[in-house]
């Protein structure tokens, strides 16, 4: 029997957990309708990401919740779930991310039967969705999106801005 490695752990949990998220989309969607689903994965999603958040700023050794930390959290999550990004630090207080690839996006795109919903994701998942991350992490930091890869541009951009008071 094959002792099982990191790499083999890895395999397991990044295939599978993206799975996971679509296939509790796609079966609650069943029963429940579109609308509730969205509510309910979207809470689900708030949820986790509170606890992710904090189990990568306990891994990473992040005593604060400034801006470098949020964006290190970001750039961690992002990398380990195979996103493609850059990071412009402006200064201190103000980072322009953008998304060139986005993993979920990605897998919506190659199921024909879900490429009209991606918008929908887009716009009533993803934007409260870092909102809500935000507001749990550091109130005073802002965020401002106007490019959507899911509304049609081809890239997803975030401006984040630390307030100094």
């Amino acid at each position: 029997m094959k002792k099982v490695s990191d790499a083999d752990k890895l395999f397991y949990f990044q295939k599978n957990f993206f799975t996971l998220d679509g296939l509790w989309m796609l079966e609650t969607e069943k029963e429940v309708g579109w609308q509730t689903a969205l509510k309910i994965d979207k809470n689900v999603w708030i949820k986790l990401m509170e606890i992710v958040f904090s189990r990568i700023k306990k891994y990473l050794n992040i005593k604060k919740n400034n801006l470098n930390d949020l964006v290190e959290i970001l750039a961690f999550r992002w990398s380990v779930e195979g996103w493609s990004y850059s990071i412009n630090q402006v200064s201190e207080f103000e980072v322009h991310v953008k998304i060139n690839k986005c993993p979920y996006k990605e897998i919506m795109d190659r199921n024909p039967n879900r490429r009209n919903k991606i918008p929908l994701i887009c716009k009533d998942m993803c934007i409260p969705f870092y909102e809500a991350i935000l507001k749990e992490f550091n109130p005073k930091i802002n965020l401002e999106r106007n490019e959507f890869m899911g509304l049609g541009d081809r890239l997803c951009n975030f401006h984040f801005k630390q307030v100094n008071n």
